[in-house]
């Protein structure tokens, strides 16, 4: 099941997993307890379609496309909470962790993104008690083809006793509530509509919970790339804090009720922000990193990582042709999960400056068993101490020692006995890294596995030895027997287990 929407879409329709760190203190309003939600122990998270990845002090939570894992013993066991839902976000703050169930649903034959409920839970609570909270930006828009309201992300701070809660909405603008989510308001950038300047003070204005004030709201004329939100994040260093939120029409910074804005002229290398993070230095210092993105219909812009040590007053850019959906920051260094692949910088204090280089990709494969993740795109990142955990659409992994050695917890969905499958399928070498033929085997011994093309020649072989099991895999990387890419077309192979039986399917391959 995946996580809810294509995030690699052209146009703004993309579900984006945005590590936050929110800082919550207890009182959610409008909540209503939910069923204890019964979980279950496995070796590994409840599906290979991973999201968020928070850590509470003790425990780490992923966010799956099949309800929430949680382990407590570094990734050798998990618990499963929530099953049957997808979520666009969770966070973690003040000992709660707050996540946000979404789906798919289909409007005029295209797929939409919608906000089911918010959930939350006590990290420390045994048993896990999720509950539930409803706020007016995650109830679907009924008649409004462009848009399905929900929120894409959550922060919380605290203003001289008094908390926010800001969420970052798809087509509703950015919110706010002070009483945990029972009231909203939304946050104009102008006193008059919504065409926006560079610069001003923020206005509130209260969106109600009904269909015909959403699309008013969401319709207004102006700039509604501006009401796209994204990401939304805190500097709580500042005082007052700074609170950051990416949208289509560039990143707003908003302090207090003052607010400004940064565009391609003040850097950023597109207008489209899609995922923004917020890192402290040991001197006290802050560097704002963000996940700029051409917008589809303005000209000479790409995407890129770029990162602001001047509170977003001006943009400087670590690297070009990059999209990357999340970042997260230890071992002396800044890591980024992005569409083609895991990244890291390291960051370091010299003097007065900020350095930042030796930016280069990260090869995740599993230390022991050569197993390489089938897609290069990497979705989540968290670090804890020396522990690096990374999150794909095609399984977690995870290294203790920032990044040198892997382990990837990944879980084949078994086929029936006597059958087999493929994936990814189309199949792409250079998109993909590695194809999988998933199998059953009745007895340990040698398996080979053989491919052909249309025509039945045979186009790659491999033997190699299983124990008896289920859920067994080869792992092929494209090349034929001469170490050449074969041809774009469709393939059938063969395995042939030990005890004679053999095993037929077939796959396209589309470099």
């Amino acid at each position: 099941m995946k996580i809810f929407v294509n995030k690699k879409a052209g146009t703004p329709i993309l579900s984006l997993i945005v590590l936050s760190t929110i800082f919550l203190v207890s009182g959610v309003g409008n909540c209503v307890p939910n069923r204890m939600t019964a979980s279950m122990q496995s070796g590994a998270p409840a599906s290979n379609s991973i999201g968020d990845i928070v850590f509470d002090g003790n425990c780490i939570w992923v966010a799956t496309g099949d309800g929430i894992s949680r382990t407590c013993d570094g990734g050798q066991n998990w618990e499963h909470f929530l099953r049957g839902k997808s979520f666009s976000a969770m966070c973690f703050a003040y000992g709660k962790i707050f996540a946000e169930a979404a789906y798919d649903t289909e409007i005029a034959g295209t797929s939409y993104p919608v906000g089911e409920k918010l959930y939350w839970t006590d990290a420390d609570d045994e048993p896990v008690q999720w509950y539930e909270l409803t706020p007016w930006q995650m109830c679907l828009v009924p008649d409004l083809s462009f848009s399905a309201m929900l929120s894409y992300d959550l922060v919380a701070v605290a203003y001289d006793g008094d908390t926010a809660l800001w969420s970052a909405n798809w087509y509703g603008g950015l919110s706010r509530s002070f009483d945990w989510g029972e009231n909203w308001e939304n946050i104009l950038w102008s006193d008059t509509s919504y065409n926006v300047a560079d610069s001003g003070t923020i206005v509130d204005t209260t969106i109600y919970e009904d269909r015909d004030s959403i699309l008013a709201f969401v319709l207004e004329n102006g700039d509604y790339h501006s009401r796209l939100l994204y990401a939304v994040v805190a500097d709580t260093s500042a005082e007052p804090p700074i609170v950051y939120c990416g949208t289509a029409s560039g990143i707003f910074a908003i302090q207090d009720t003052v607010w400004w804005r940064s565009r391609t002229n003040q850097g950023l290398t597109g207008n489209w922000c899609v995922a923004l993070a917020v890192q402290y230095l040991t001197s006290g210092k802050t560097i704002v990193w963000a996940a700029s993105r051409a917008v589809p219909d303005e000209s000479g812009q790409i995407d890129a990582i770029c990162y602001s040590t001047d509170n977003g007053a001006s943009w400087d850019t670590l690297a070009t042709y990059i999209m990357c959906w999340n970042f997260a920051f230890g071992c002396d260094a800044a890591f980024f999960a992005c569409e083609d692949g895991f990244y890291r910088a390291d960051v370091r204090e010299e003097g007065d400056s900020v350095v930042i280089d030796d930016f280069e990709e990260i090869d995740i494969v599993d230390s022991e068993s050569g197993f390489r993740l089938p897609l290069d795109e990497m979705i989540s990142a968290c670090v804890v101490g020396d522990t690096v955990w990374a999150g794909s659409d095609f399984g977690l992994a995870f290294s203790p020692d920032c990044g040198e050695n892997w382990k990837i917890l990944f879980t084949p969905q078994s086929p029936e006995w006597e059958k087999t499958y493929a994936f990814p399928s189309p199949f792409s070498p250079f998109n993909h890294g590695a194809m999988f033929f998933v199998f059953n085997n009745p007895e340990q011994g040698e398996v080979e596995l053989k491919i052909f093309d249309f025509a039945l020649d045979e186009v790659f072989s491999q033997k190699s030895f299983f124990y008896a099991g289920t859920g067994m895999m080869f792992q092929w990387n494209g090349r034929d027997n001469d170490g050449e890419y074969p041809a774009n077309g469709i393939y059938h192979y063969r395995i042939a287990l030990p005890d004679g039986t053999k095993l037929f399917g077939k796959f396209a391959l589309l470099k």
